[in-house]
C-alpha cells in the first residue's frame, strides 16, 4: 500500500484518476485505488467510487460514505472495485446478481450506475444522495477538533466566566428567566460565536459569478462548515458549562446564594446560573477568537483537503481577478 497526500487542488474525478494512472506506470502495479476526501459528483449525484477497467484504476471518494461504519463500508466497496477490475472471476462472482448482492450486503447503502463518460466503465453512487454526503463532509471536518484550535476563545470566555460567577446581577437573572428565555440565550450564543467565526475569518464560500456545477459545490460545503462549526461550538459549551459549574458548586456560599436562590434552592438553581454564565462567556470568548490567526481556525475547522481545496480556489480567483485588472489597464492604456 502507498500513501501519498494529492496536491492541494480543487481536481475533479477524473484528473484524480488521471494522477492514480501514472502513478500505477510509475510503480509498475497491477491496480490502483486512489482513496480521496474530496466529495465528488456528477449531475448532483455523489460519486462513491469510479472504475476504469482498461487502466485498471479506480477512484474512492470518502465523504460519499457518510458517517457509520465507514471502515466497514469503505471495505466492501474496495473489494468489489478489485473483483471488477481483474476481470478473471468465476461465474457467480461476475454475475450480475452477485455484485448486487455485495452492495446490498452494505445495507442498501450504494447502487450502480451506467457512467456515460469515456475511460470509465463501473460507477458507484450514494443511495441517500446528498445528504449522506453532507454527512460525510462533517465527519470529515472532525468538529470536534475546533474546541482545542480555539484556545484564544476558550481562554478568553473562562476569564469572563470568572467575572460573571460572581456577579449578582446574573445569579438574578439566572433563576427568575424563564426555561425558553434561557434556552434562546444559549442559542443565540452560540449563534453569535459560530457567525463572527465565520464573518471575520472569511470561512464563508462566495456563490455568485460561479458556473452552475460550482455553485451547487459551494452550497454544500458552506452547509458543512456552519454544521461543523455549531457541533464543534456546542462541544465548547459544554465543556464550559462543566467548568462553570463545578466551580460555581465550589465558590458560592450557601449564606450569600440563599439570598438570591432562596433557601431552599437545590442543583437545579446551581445549573440554571451556570447555563447562563456559560452563554455570557461564550459571546465574550468570540472576542479571544480575533486574536487567532485565520491560519490556525481554518486548520482547527476543516479538514487537509478541504483546506487545500480552499487555499487553490483562492489563489485562482486572485490570480483570475489579476488578469482582469491587467486587461482594463491595457485596454486603459
Amino acid at each position: 500500500m502507498h500513501r501519498e497526500r494529492l496536491p492541494p487542488s480543487d481536481m475533479q474525478h477524473f484528473e484524480i484518476m488521471n494522477l492514480a494512472t501514472e502513478h500505477k506506470r510509475q510503480r509498475g502495479w497491477d491496480f490502483a485505488v486512489c482513496v480521496t476526501d474530496l466529495p465528488l459528483a456528477i449531475d448532483r449525484q455523489p460519486v462513491v467510487a469510479d472504475a476504469s477497467s482498461s487502466r485498471n484504476v479506480a477512484v474512492v471518494s470518502l465523504p460519499a460514505f457518510g458517517a457509520m461504519a465507514l471502515r466497514r463500508r469503505v471495505l466492501g466497496v474496495v473489494a468489489q472495485l478489485i473483483v471488477d477490475l481483474r476481470g478473471e472471476t468465476t461465474p457467480e462472482e461476475g454475475s450480475e446478481e452477485h455484485r448486487r448482492s455485495r452492495l446490498d450486503a452494505l445495507g442498501g447503502a450504494f447502487r450502480r450506475a451506467t457512467p456515460d463518460q469515456d475511460g470509465i466503465d463501473l460507477r458507484i453512487l450514494a443511495s441517500r444522495g446528498r445528504l449522506r454526503l453532507l454527512i460525510g463532509m462533517v465527519r470529515d471536518n472532525q468538529p470536534w477538533r475546533l474546541v482545542s484550535g480555539l484556545r484564544g476563545a476558550l481562554v478568553g470566555a473562562f476569564a469572563f466566566s470568572a467575572f460573571y460567577l460572581i456577579n449578582a446581577t446574573l445569579w438574578e437573572l439566572a433563576i427568575t428567566m424563564a426555561v425558553w428565555q434561557l434556552v434562546a440565550v444559549v442559542l443565540a450564543s452560540i449563534t453569535a460565536m459560530l457567525t463572527w467565526l465565520i464573518v471575520y475569518h472569511h470561512l464563508w464560500e462566495r456563490v455568485r459569478n460561479l458556473p452552475a456545477y460550482q455553485r451547487e459545490q459551494a452550497v454544500l460545503f458552506n452547509a458543512s462548515t456552519v454544521i461543523t462549526l455549531a457541533i464543534g461550538l456546542t462541544c465548547g459549551y459544554l465543556g464550559l458549562f462543566v467548568l462553570n459549574l463545578i466551580a460555581g458548586l465550589i465558590v458560592f456560599t450557601p449564606e450569600v446564594f440563599s439570598q438570591y436562590a432562596g433557601p431552599e434552592y437545590g442543583l437545579g438553581e446551581h445549573l440554571l446560573v451556570a447555563l447562563l454564565t456559560t452563554a455570557a462567556a461564550t459571546v465574550a470568548g468570540a472576542i479571544g477568537s480575533g486574536f487567532e490567526s485565520e491560519e490556525s481556525v481554518h486548520e482547527a475547522a476543516y479538514s487537509y483537503r478541504e483546506r487545500a481545496r480552499r487555499e487553490a480556489l483562492r489563489r485562482s480567483r486572485e490570480a483570475k481577478e489579476d488578469d482582469e485588472t491587467l486587461d482594463e489597464t491595457t485596454r486603459e492604456g
